[in-house]
């Protein structure tokens, strides 16, 4: 058996012969990386980045008012915590992670959120993790649910029951081609349903829901309605990407 020095020489001579390729901008990343140093760090300043509270979108600086929700949040949920703004390098790796099967980025997304002090402080208080489902005829296609992919990765590490609380009962279609906030919220109306066996154990309980992106917000205020018929004592969100509805980066409001 090779010591740890010598495990070590070999591990940099492998890295200098057949580095690794950034799951983002496909340049070299050493060391086993996932990302080159440059997307590390862009990724970096996207999770400590200053974000409201209430809704998650960008801030100016920490504790400014906030100008997209006025303070007045998402409805039916009283905190939603994101990693970033859905820019690149966040961008391309959660479509990596949702349309090319690459789940493990989810994974490493949900660990970079956990890594933040803001993640860090929702999840010590919470008490059940409920993942954004898709529709069945959905998940069969893709072969996973990206949302559950994330809860579960969260919920592992922190000691989190994870509960399919949720089921969809419209094959809507995927938000992403709808960009008029009325026709998000008309997409996605009626579309979940709570499952019965959910209501007692989400009575009185700190609960976060969990997804990948948040736009309009319509698709977690539809799903948020459903689940306070439970009457948690707490509903929060956590999504790993803030998108602008108004699609200009958050550049003008």
């Amino acid at each position: 058996m090779l010591k740890a020095a010598p495990l070590k020489l070999l591990r940099h001579a492998l890295d200098f012969c057949y580095p690794g390729i950034c799951a983002c901008c496909e340049h070299d990343a050493v060391g086993g990386a996932v990302l080159c140093r440059e997307c590390d760090a862009h990724l970096s300043d996207q999770a400590a980045a200053c974000a409201c509270e209430r809704c998650g979108k960008p801030l100016a600086s920490v504790g400014a008012p906030c100008p997209y929700c006025l303070g007045k949040g998402i409805p039916h949920f009283e905190k939603v915590l994101r990693l970033g703004v859905f820019e690149d390098p966040l961008k391309h790796l959660i479509h990596q992670a949702k349309y090319h099967r690459r789940w493990p980025l989810a994974e490493l997304l949900a660990d970079r959120l956990l890594d933040t002090e803001r993640g860090k402080g929702l999840l010590t208080e919470t008490q059940i993790l409920v993942p954004v489902p898709l529709h069945i005829r959905r998940h069969l296609l893709r072969g996973y649910n990206q949302a559950d992919v994330i809860a579960r990765r969260l919920g592992g590490r922190c000691g989190i029951p994870i509960m399919n609380a949720l089921r969809r009962v419209r094959n809507t279609e995927t938000q992403t081609h709808l960009r008029a906030h009325e026709k998000r919220l008309a997409n996605v109306r009626g579309a979940f349903a709570l499952r019965r066996r959910a209501v007692q154990p989400l009575r009185d309980k700190h609960v976060v829901l969990v997804d990948d992106v948040m736009t309009s917000s319509a698709t977690l205020s539809a799903a948020g309605w459903i689940l306070k018929q439970a009457k948690p004592a707490s509903l929060c969100a956590i999504v790993l990407a803030i998108a602008d509805p108004k699609h200009r980066s958050f550049e003008a409001i």
